[in-house]
């Protein structure tokens, strides 16, 4: 009785739908060449986790198009174009869209002009199809893959930027004529200048620059008008 019961059990199929699937990245390609166009979206086109939406040129019709079709990354020919002049076209049509230069030279100098221009990513003009979609899931995901010598370019550009950020290192306490001295040394003026404006014998001007060099631990006047200059 109870395996006749146990047979009859009858498994309904599951209709919960299925859990989502990563989202695909929505790319637009923008380039003046149409043969670069074409041979772009034959690489991207049936890629897994991307979804190729235009191609466009970069006059006002495919800024048009940008526009209406928000993608989420731009793919941008720069083989013709400096980098800030098209991200800025860009920009102004789709400012939410991700920019990913393409053909770039990888040299520090066109690198860190992309950088500076907003773009996200980059791909070498000797990189392959697996390579090109893997920039773009890249920028979507907010990572960059480049090469060391551009890696140490970057560092060095931002310890170059981080240090001019800091705030000016003060200077100890100098007395009112060691102050007043030190700010003719920055003049250029030579103690025999500074002895006759200020009234004071050479000697005296020498005594003080010693009491200057000192404090300042420098040991030349030029170092201390400099250590003024920045403390300014």
């Amino acid at each position: 009785m109870q395996a006749d019961w146990a047979e009859s059990i009858v498994t309904l199929p599951d209709l919960r739908p299925p859990p989502p699937g990563p989202a695909k990245i929505r790319v637009a390609i923008a380039s003046r060449v149409n043969l670069v166009r074409e041979g772009l979206a034959a690489s991207l086109r049936h890629r897994h986790g991307v979804v190729l939406v235009d191609a466009v040129d970069l006059d006002p019709r495919g800024m048009a198009r940008i526009a209406e079709t928000k993608p989420d990354v731009v793919l941008i020919d720069l083989g013709q174009t400096a980098p800030a002049t098209v991200a800025q076209l860009i920009k102004g049509a789709g400012p939410g869209c991700k920019l990913v230069a393409f053909a770039l030279d990888e040299t520090d100098d066109q690198v860190l002009a992309c950088a500076a221009a907003g773009f996200c990513g980059y791909v070498p003009r000797q990189s392959s199809a697996d390579e090109l979609c893997g920039a773009l899931v890249d920028a979507m995901a907010g990572r960059m893959q480049c090469a060391p010598h551009i890696a140490a370019a970057m560092f060095s550009r931002l310890a170059g930027l981080l240090r001019e950020l800091e705030p000016p290192a003060s200077l100890p306490p100098l007395s009112a004529r060691e102050s007043e001295i030190l700010a003719l040394v920055a003049e250029g003026r030579a103690n025999k200048e500074i002895a006759r404006q200020l009234k004071i014998s050479a000697a005296t001007v020498k005594n003080h620059m010693h009491n200057i060099l000192q404090k300042l631990q420098v040991g030349r006047r030029g170092e201390a008008a400099a250590r003024l200059r920045h403390a300014a």
